[in-house]
């Protein structure tokens, strides 16, 4: 046993780039949360209005974290080179995030002053809202990495034409995105400006970084 988990550690090396991104990113995120919002960037916007505040998402939004978690093992199982995509992907769009949250400050608290739903849509509300404070939404993270995960799978070789994971994975990133503002956690322009820095970075990882990468495999 000792040997096989030796042996799968040895060919599965690059597990460090999660934990030093992440040595980096949890306190520069955590710590840019201790501003005081009084003077930061309302993004409410008039379809905001509009877009009732429905307890039954907060189930996929929570979901998110399944997804965002199976696509990343899986990955970091199947194969090497897609695993590093999916870190440039996520990496790469979420210090954009970070450095956006940095010089441009935003906050969007319009959640209900009335919590309903089902004991369970309750508890993930009360949980999301009182560990999430409703400041440094835009663009919305959560909304990015679920795109960018959508990504991943869809262009991943093993699924490679598959008509049924391009459902599943679009479908889960669509309805992720949706949760975003169904629970009040974000604005739609959050969730726009995490669509628009997606298609930055999918071009990046599937452009120059494939290329070079190509390019250091023949080498």
């Amino acid at each position: 046993m000792k040997e096989k988990i030796i042996a799968f550690y040895e060919s599965h090396k690059y597990i460090w780039i999660v934990a030093v991104y992440f040595i980096g990113y949890l306190p520069w995120y955590f710590g840019i949360q201790q501003r005081d919002p009084s003077h930061f960037f309302d993004m409410h916007v008039a379809l905001d209005s509009i877009i009732p505040f429905v307890p039954a998402f907060i189930d996929i939004y929570m979901y998110w974290f399944l997804f965002v978690f199976g696509t990343g093992l899986f990955v970091f199982l199947y194969n090497k080179e897609e695993f590093y995509k999916f870190c440039l992907m996520l990496f790469g769009g979420m210090t954009i995030c970070l450095i956006i949250f940095t010089i441009f400050p935003t906050t969007f608290n319009y959640r209900p002053a009335h919590i309903y739903g089902t004991p369970v849509q309750r508890f993930f509300l009360h949980l999301v809202y009182s560990a999430d404070k409703p400041t440094n939404v835009f663009p919305s993270i959560h909304v990015y990495n679920s795109l960018g995960c959508a990504i991943i799978l869809t262009h991943s070789k093993l699924f490679k034409g598959n008509k049924k994971m391009f459902a599943f994975a679009w479908i889960s990133a669509i309805l992720i995105t949706l949760s975003t503002m169904f629970v009040k956690q974000h604005s739609c322009m959050d969730a726009l400006a995490a669509v628009i820095i997606c298609f930055v970075m999918y071009h990046i990882a599937y452009g120059p970084f494939d290329r070079y990468r190509q390019k250091v495999n023949h080498q």
